[in-house]
């Protein structure tokens, strides 16, 4: 796992999610480094950022700079990553709590029904 993947997560907040779940940091930073290695594998950040903005009506950026994205997605959007990753829900849980804490943080945006933040680092 390589650490500029995780750039975009603050340290302090992976400790207080990590806590929240009652899992170790260790396991979060894991969880959130595969999630990470995933997107940029298949079919990489900027593609499938692309994607999302040609197929949702609505703009999915949140704030964009040059190492990370901010995105608001559909909820349903998750799915096919938690699959693939082939987790708990449990950690799926706590994934999505890393992702909508630091979107929150970052852009101070508010997260709605039916959707789920993701937060994407830039390679």
């Amino acid at each position: 796992m390589t650490e500029d993947t995780l750039a975009p997560f603050d340290d302090d907040l992976l400790g207080t999610v990590a806590g929240r779940h009652d899992l170790d940091e260790p396991a979060l930073r894991d969880l959130l480094a595969r999630h990470q290695r995933q997107v940029r594998d298949n079919p990489g950040v900027e593609d499938i950022v692309y994607e999302w903005r040609s197929q949702f009506h609505e703009q999915p950026i949140l704030q964009r700079t040059d190492d990370t994205y901010y995105l608001r997605l559909r909820a349903h959007v998750w799915d096919e990553f938690a699959d693939a990753l082939d987790i708990s829900e449990a950690d799926l849980h706590a994934l999505l709590d890393a992702h909508e804490e630091q979107c929150r943080r970052e852009t101070g945006a508010s997260i709605g029904d039916g959707e789920r933040a993701m937060v994407l680092s830039r390679p």
